[in-house]
């Protein structure tokens, strides 16, 4: 337990360290609870925050200041198939040196603040024809560091999302990432060959904005297309998640336009 909660004080979560705290509080009580007459004795503090954890959520991004970085400390970034020798585009443009030259947009949803807003087109090089945009879930989720957090006690993500899909289509994901980088790509190295939890929300872009709700066991699954090797159980995914993305492909030269905001695990 003491170790769990320094994890979480590492991390610069100041608005959401307390419903963190929270989940612990309860998974304790749990545990060290013992049955008398068929009843369990709960510590009153205990129960309490036990109840609050009740309906959790954790705020990523509500989008409320032009800023790189997600409410958890990690950066937001767009990325494309250059590496891989493919011709899409986007902006706000890839990183080529390291460098992240993500901005925000305004307005976001309501018509206020800021909002995540990726453009561009997907190529057309046969398997290599994308772009997307993600944001890590820790200040040290992303290269050289690798370090994931435990979102096991969530059962989903929401965000809203509007935009203009005309062909291919979007999907999100959460990656496998192990503690190395992949120096030939920049990013952490993929322990499914890429074969990560993913859903289709092709369908929920549309001119107005709309609440996406996904939930992390029922909605989210690997490609048919992971080798047998590949496959990881979604719970060993969350236990240890460096980054979020979302990821437009097959659009065969097309433009697209996706907005992004309000995000958070539910």
């Amino acid at each position: 337990m003491e170790d769990k909660m320094k994890k979480i004080e590492g991390l610069e979560l100041p608005k959401n360290r307390e419903y963190m705290k929270s989940i612990l509080m309860a998974k304790a009580a749990k545990k060290s609870a013992k049955p008398v007459f068929g009843w369990k004795i709960i510590p009153v503090f205990v129960s309490v925050l036990a109840v609050a954890a009740v309906g959790l959520y954790m705020k990523i991004d509500y989008n409320d200041s032009n800023t790189q970085r997600n409410a958890l400390g990690g950066i937001w970034c767009t990325y494309d198939d250059h590496a891989q020798g493919g011709n899409s585009t986007v902006w706000p443009p890839a990183s080529t040196s390291c460098e992240n030259l993500f901005v925000k947009s305004s307005p976001g949803y309501g018509n206020t603040g800021y909002a995540i807003r990726i453009t561009g087109n997907a190529g057309t090089k046969p398997g290599e024809n994308y772009i997307g945009v993600d944001t890590f879930l820790s200040e040290r989720s992303s290269c050289p560091h690798c370090n994931g957090i435990d979102i096991r006690a969530f059962h989903g993500i929401e965000f809203k999302i509007k935009g203009t899909v005309p062909a291919g289509k979007v999907m999100f994901i959460i990656p496998h990432e192990g503690k190395a980088s992949d120096k030939k790509f920049g990013t952490c190295v993929s322990l499914t060959d890429y074969a990560d939890y993913e859903a289709d929300i092709t369908k929920d872009i549309t001119a107005d904005w709309k609440t996406v709700r996904l939930d992390f066991k029922k909605d989210l699954r690997q490609p048919s297309w992971a080798k047998k090797e590949n496959l990881v159980s979604i719970d060993e995914v969350l236990s240890d998640a460096n980054l979020i993305k979302w990821q437009y492909s097959d659009g065969q030269g097309h433009p697209v336009d996706i907005w992004i905001d309000d995000l958070q695990l539910y």
